[in-house]
């Protein structure tokens, strides 16, 4: 991994929480991936990283979204809670559709969790992607902060 990827700031709090057996989650190259991007934002925060399974995010994105289908990765922001200039919040991440979507996508299966982590954080940094300027506007910095941590940066769907 670069050095460019080092994290610049310690005000970043992570707890990783791992619920899935689908693929074996490197902690440290994730908080590292985490703090790169806030930094770069100069915003603190206090994050869960929840890595669970489709059964799983299917039944947490149909329960709070409506939604009954699994789903890549999830972002739930917790403003209320949040000291000023803090970024609170807890990501869930699909790990069994991450192994699922990186063959097709041409990257490994860890640069393919990279990006769901990545594109999670940005929603609670305020992307968003429903409207398509914004949607671009998102995916190019996925793809930077991608390249900069040295993974694969997927071509968007």
């Amino acid at each position: 991994m670069r050095t460019s990827c080092s994290p610049a700031t310690p005000k970043v709090k992570l707890e990783i929480i791992n619920l899935q057996k689908c693929y074996p989650i490197a902690p440290g190259r994730i908080k590292k991936l985490v703090r790169r991007i806030f930094s770069g934002e100069n915003k603190d925060a206090e994050l869960n990283l929840v890595f669970i399974d489709n059964k799983g995010i299917k039944k947490i994105n149909n329960t709070f979204l409506g939604h009954n289908y699994a789903t890549d990765v999830l972002s739930f922001a917790y403003h209320e809670q949040s000291p000023k200039n803090t970024i609170a919040g807890e990501i869930l991440v699909s790990v069994e559709m991450a192994v699922q979507q990186a063959k097709s996508r041409g990257c490994s299966v860890e640069g393919e969790i990279a990006l769901y982590l990545v594109h999670g954080v940005l929603h609670l940094l305020g992307y968003d992607d429903r409207k398509k300027k914004d949607a671009q506007r998102m995916h190019q910095r996925e793809g930077a902060l991608l390249a900069e941590c040295g993974y694969c940066v997927p071509i968007p769907d």
